[in-house]
């Protein structure tokens, strides 16, 4: 039986069963890029490119981030990420002020341009090698609040002179 291809993070009825095998192996809480060469076969360059690629051809893989116990309290998290969004807010409203010849036109662009270098600097790339299935909505997580800032920064700017 064949399983069509999630699109995003999805349920799988296997979860427990999965997790109960992880859980077996006594892993260590981390990130795993399972199916990628042993630290032996790393060792080794001039023996890894071809025998490794070669073995691996049209072989399952899979990223796992294994967390050995599940978190409730989503505050600190939450905390973390407004400071953080508000730094970039800030560091982004600064950047528009540097603008020679600022209009609400460019300063939204520049803006959207800098959300969509933080983009294709890690979701895209992470994408090509790793295939996550979430890329479009990092996209629009690029594109929509940072052009936001870039409204509300040339609001507060022209405010401001």
């Amino acid at each position: 039986m064949e399983l069509a291809r999630p699109t995003q993070r999805e349920y799988t009825p296997l979860d427990r069963d999965i997790l109960a095998h992880l859980a077996e192996l006594n892993l260590e809480e981390g990130m795993y890029a399972l199916g990628s060469p042993s630290p032996e076969e790393r060792a080794d360059p001039e023996g890894l490119g071809a025998e490794y690629m070669a073995r691996m051809e049209g072989q399952p893989y899979a990223v796992l981030n294994y967390q050995l116990e599940w978190r409730g309290d989503m505050s600190p998290n939450l905390i973390r990420s407004l400071v953080m969004n508000l730094l970039t807010s800030g560091l982004l409203i600064w950047l528009l002020g540097q603008l020679q010849h600022p209009t609400l036109f460019r300063r939204v662009m520049l803006a959207g341009a800098v959300g969509m270098v933080g983009f294709m600097f890690f979701p895209c790339s992470n994408f090509i090698w790793f295939k996550n299935p979430d890329i479009f909505a990092h996209l629009v997580d690029a594109l929509v609040p940072f052009s936001v800032v870039g409204l509300v920064g040339h609001a507060f700017l022209r405010s401001r002179t």
